[in-house]
């Protein structure tokens, strides 16, 4: 199911801009003979990208990032049962996205949401990052093949400014290429890299939009959600339109956190086997249940001062900073 490979797939490493050849040729008449990501053409053991990169030999380090890649579609995760099990009933939220009866439906639902809010296309990619190594999972069912082959095949992901000033926590970056050409360092050739994103942004519909990260369980792991329109002044994107977007991306990587880490590889480890008191595994449990500090404290006859103090033990035992990791990370243990 996990679509890995050390070196990009072939129709993403293709031939650079500027080299000429047989293999632009190839790359070309690929991109407009192939539909962009035809459903049904993946396999549940390996798949199509997988299986040509086995076959394809190491290309050189300027053909290639650092990292690998992992595509992953809708379809890929499939339809989720309408019953939750044990552990998403435990969540806090459950996406609204789980009542759709099949894939397709999930996606016209996401992009006719998209176009309510203003926004002409959509992407999704969690990334994690070490000190040698950084991989990168991309959702590829709203975005076009031609789009991907050019943004990874360049190299953008490495200097994109949007993901680079875009906070960790959340918060919304509003962006606009306009900006972005106004903020073009004095580095020649870093500008001219630059340069060549911002056009495709232009070329492509892709002139102002939204991002945002949301952090996930483990520290070296981050997603990032980007809406993008054609609309060149940022100022069509009021108060209420920021939180909309927000809402509904939030909606969306709650989904694809719950339903598709297995299928993109990015599933958490295992919790600590950490010795709990039966005081601070009730504490976790009501945590994960979703309660309040104050209603834990009720219920279980705290202090509120008592209640603070299990929680930051908690994170200290199992690691984590916030109490959205403490979620994420004890819903498996506490089941």
């Amino acid at each position: 199911m996990e679509h890995e490979c050390d070196t990009l797939p072939h129709w993403l490493t293709g031939s650079p801009q500027g080299e000429a050849g047989q293999a632009s040729a190839a790359y070309n008449s690929a991109l407009t003979a192939q539909p962009a990501y035809p459903a049904g053409t993946r396999q549940r053991e390996k798949s199509a990208h997988a299986a040509e990169a086995s076959r394809t030999p190491n290309r050189t380090a300027g053909m290639a990032p650092a990292g690998f890649l992992t595509l992953f579609t809708e379809e890929e995760i499939g339809t989720p049962s309408l019953a939750p099990s044990p552990a998403a009933r435990r969540a806090p939220v459950i996406s609204p996205l789980v009542r759709f009866g099949s894939a397709q439906d999930r996606i016209e639902f996401v992009r006719r949401r998209i176009k309510q809010l203003g926004f002409e296309s959509f992407s999704y990619s969690a990334t994690r990052t070490t000190a040698h190594h950084k991989t990168m999972f991309v959702l590829t069912s709203y975005e076009s093949q031609a789009w991907l082959t050019r943004y990874f095949r360049e190299r953008y992901f490495e200097l994109d400014p949007r993901v680079a000033l875009a906070s960790p926590t959340g918060m919304p970056l509003l962006w606009s290429t306009a900006d972005m050409r106004a903020d073009l360092p004095r580095a020649q050739l870093r500008s001219e890299r630059l340069g060549g994103l911002i056009d495709m942004l232009e070329a492509n519909g892709r002139k102002s939009g939204i991002l945002t990260q949301m952090p996930l369980p483990e520290p070296e792991l981050s997603a990032s959600l980007c809406f993008n329109s054609e609309i060149g002044n940022p100022r069509w994107m009021t108060e209420s339109i920021v939180a909309e977007t927000l809402m509904f991306a939030h909606t969306i990587h709650e989904f694809i956190w719950t339903h598709a880490r297995s299928v993109i590889g990015i599933a958490p480890a295992q919790p600590p086997r950490v010795a709990l008191s039966d005081l601070q595994h009730a504490v976790l449990k009501a945590v994960v249940q979703g309660q309040r500090d104050k209603e834990i404290a009720y219920f279980l006859g705290l202090s509120p001062h008592n209640v603070d103090y299990h929680l930051r033990r908690l994170r200290q035992l199992f690691k984590v900073r916030n109490r959205v990791q403490l979620i994420n990370v004890a819903q498996a243990y506490v089941s």
